[in-house]
């Protein structure tokens, strides 16, 4: 539950915005570190066409010859030699390789050097030890005892041919592995280059190379660069979850607007100034809003015209007819009233008859303009409550057979009483039936619903002025049911409807 909970929270448009943002920023930063990484230790480690061709034996001591400062040739000279000092200016220094000057500000300078694995071992002319920079390789305990020749393979010539004060590269430089460790003797001499001060000895164990730059950048990423990538991962990650959460709560602004509009509910508008394109989206949706409203109230205006039109065509075919007619029964009552009583009377019979049927006409009518409740009772109930009222009022038979139930939608119980409403209406004005009998089948998706009379019939092929039969099919056509009409002229008629359901 609680994983399902975190991949559903992961699946959210606010953290995978989150993340895209985290993963930017860590991605661009690690990017940005391998390249300048890459440029400065290309620029610092030794190039092996370098190693290869310029760095030779002579070369290295050459270098090594150059950059040894004055200070050892005054501390060689001094009579004892001070070997605590001579350890501990061994153990101060590093054997720097190469170095770039990345920039300077001022009296601010960064600069990049290569310092190499490797040891310093200085001996006096007669080959006693007098420091050393590496305490794995020779201990102070050795200070002042003859140097151990085996601590490197074939020492004893180079250290011998140092101490007689040639400078031969070739006899002072031993290679143990190519391009990795070697050493090399590197004699002292005084400032009349004469008599041998001392001989360092100075040995390589690992050379920085291009072949490092990998290991190199590793280790710069696993270090202080790991550090930095996870707070950048943090700053990207909090910056990422509040853009993220701003976007995702102007977006659910926009599905609450939404959600009115589909409710026909559209007193609010969506207010975006960002500018930017869900800002622009917002502006079409509330033009599109707008644009709807106004075609809602044209449908709206346009649904009551016609409805004032039907009821106006119903009054004027029915009610107002034959309210003229008991008019000219009421006329032709009082004109006759003095002179034939028994003929008046019959005129004003058939006047009241006639304000009889205008009563039922607009009660019909009532009726079709408030139907009742269909969330109450029982549809059923309210179905038959309906057929008990007009057989009452037409003193025609009528019955209700309904088969099963399953509770319907509202618009099928509104159209399936319209229909019946408008079916009974044409039976009481037009079939002169005697009985009328309505039927309610309930199927697993669908339900049936027909109203059967035996009356006069008709020609279901001819035209008619009325509006009843197509107001009943355009009810069924728009919740997608099937409306059928069978009638002979003598045999009475059937309407069915289905409506599917779910």
């Amino acid at each position: 539950m609680f994983v399902d909970r975190i991949v559903r929270s992961l699946r959210s448009l606010q953290w995978k915005l989150t993340l895209s943002y985290t993963a930017v920023t860590v991605g661009s930063l690690l990017f940005v570190v391998l390249i300048l990484g890459f440029l400065l230790f290309s620029k610092v480690l030794i190039p092996l066409d370098i190693l290869n061709t310029v760095l030779s034996p002579k070369a290295w001591i050459q270098v090594v010859a150059n950059n040894t400062p004055p200070t050892w040739g005054y501390l060689l000279s001094q009579k004892p030699i001070d070997t605590r000092l001579v350890s501990m200016m061994l153990r101060s220094g590093d054997l720097q390789i190469t170095s770039f000057d990345l920039f300077r500000i001022g009296d601010l300078q960064l600069r990049l050097r290569t310092a190499s694995q490797g040891s310093v071992i200085l001996v006096d002319p007669d080959g006693i030890l007098l420091g050393s920079s590496d305490q794995n390789l020779v201990t102070d305990n050795e200070i002042g005892l003859p140097l151990d020749l085996e601590i490197l393979p074939g020492l004893e010539k180079p250290l011998k041919t140092a101490l007689s004060g040639e400078i031969d590269p070739d006899r002072l430089f031993v290679t143990i592995e190519p391009n990795e460790s070697f050493y090399f003797a590197i004699p002292y001499l005084d400032e009349l280059d004469q008599d041998v001060l001392g001989v360092g000895i100075i040995y390589f164990e690992s050379l920085p190379t291009e072949n490092d730059i990998p290991a190199n950048i590793l280790a710069l990423l696993s270090r202080s660069v790991l550090i930095l990538l996870l707070a950048a991962g943090l700053i990207g990650t909090v910056f990422g979850a509040l853009t993220a959460r701003g976007m995702v709560n102007r977006l659910q602004r926009v599905s609450q607007v939404t959600d009115a509009w589909s409710q026909g509910d559209f007193s609010e508008f969506i207010k975006d100034p960002v500018g930017d394109e869900i800002s622009q989206l917002a502006e079409r949706l509330n033009n599109m809003a707008e644009q709807l409203q106004q075609f809602l109230k044209r449908s709206q205006e346009m649904a009551v015209s016609e409805e004032r039109n039907r009821l106006a065509r119903d009054l004027h075919d029915s009610a107002k007819q034959e309210a003229l007619a008991a008019s000219f029964h009421l006329g032709t009552a009082l004109t006759l009233f003095e002179r034939d009583s028994d003929d008046a009377k019959n005129h004003l019979i058939e006047a009241d008859n006639l304000v009889d049927s205008v009563r039922r006409e607009l009660t019909d009518l009532i009726h079709e303009l408030r139907p009742p409740s269909m969330n109450g009772a029982r549809f059923d109930e309210t179905l038959n409550e309906y057929v008990i009222e007009w057989a009452h009022q037409t003193g025609s038979g009528a019955s209700l057979n309904v088969d099963g139930f399953v509770d319907l939608s509202l618009e099928i119980k509104q159209a399936i009483y319209r229909i019946m409403q408008e079916a009974l209406a044409n039976v009481a004005r037009h079939s002169s039936a005697d009985h009328v009998d309505i039927v309610l089948n309930f199927r697993e998706k669908s339900v049936e619903f027909s109203i059967i009379d035996d009356g006069l019939g008709f020609d279901t092929q001819q035209q008619y002025n009325g509006m009843g039969l197509d107001s009943m099919r355009e009810r069924a056509q728009t919740l997608k049911g099937d409306f059928s009409i069978e009638s002979e002229s003598g045999q009475g008629t059937v309407i069915s409807v289905v409506f599917p359901i779910e």
